[in-house]
């Protein structure tokens, strides 16, 4: 499945007679699927990229190592076996769209969805990026803000619009 398919449906959202099932189970977060609940989903900013992939596969920050420097010495000194590597914190961006039937429904599910992101930590999951459905890769991250809403449809009939938010990973899942 690739998640630049939800931008093609936005962009000809008035032409939308069924929209495909590959959206659903696209993305959980806190094991609700965002798309048959909220009528949200992962898209992207424009055709052909992958910037939801990069935000979450991107390999963290390391942590850095403790080291001393000493004056008479060239360089610094760092233990001969360096310590088990340990990330930093991370944000991640992930861009998902929206769209309802109505403009009520669209407006109720969109407040819905907020409320859902600003609930605490959130589990959020990709079936397709997980190796073992026995043992999900769950991100375990919170809310952090939300920017670069656009409204891709007139407030009547099918409504659509798009959105980027950023989440706080603490400790990154890699």
């Amino acid at each position: 499945m690739n998640i630049t398919k939800g931008l093609l449906y936005i962009k000809y959202v008035e032409k939308i007679e069924k929209i495909d099932a590959a959206l659903i189970r696209q993305v959980k977060v806190d094991a609700n699927d965002v798309f048959l609940q909220y009528g949200v989903f992962l898209t992207e900013d424009s055709s052909g990229s992958f910037t939801n992939y990069s935000a979450l596969l991107a390999a963290p920050k390391m942590k850095p190592y403790v080291s001393v420097s000493f004056r008479e010495d060239n360089g610094e000194k760092l233990p001969e076996k360096l310590p088990d590597p340990a990330y930093e914190g991370r944000d991640v961006t992930l861009y998902f769209a929206i769209l309802a039937d109505t403009p009520a429904l669209f407006l109720s599910k969109y407040l819905q969805f907020i409320d859902l992101l600003k609930s605490g930590w959130l589990a959020v999951y990709l079936p397709e990026l997980d190796l073992d459905p026995a043992k999900p890769k769950l991100y375990k991250m919170y809310y952090k803000e939300s920017s670069g809403y656009q409204q891709l449809t007139p407030i009547e009939g099918k409504v659509a619009a798009k959105f980027k938010v950023v989440f706080r990973e603490p400790n990154p899942v890699f």
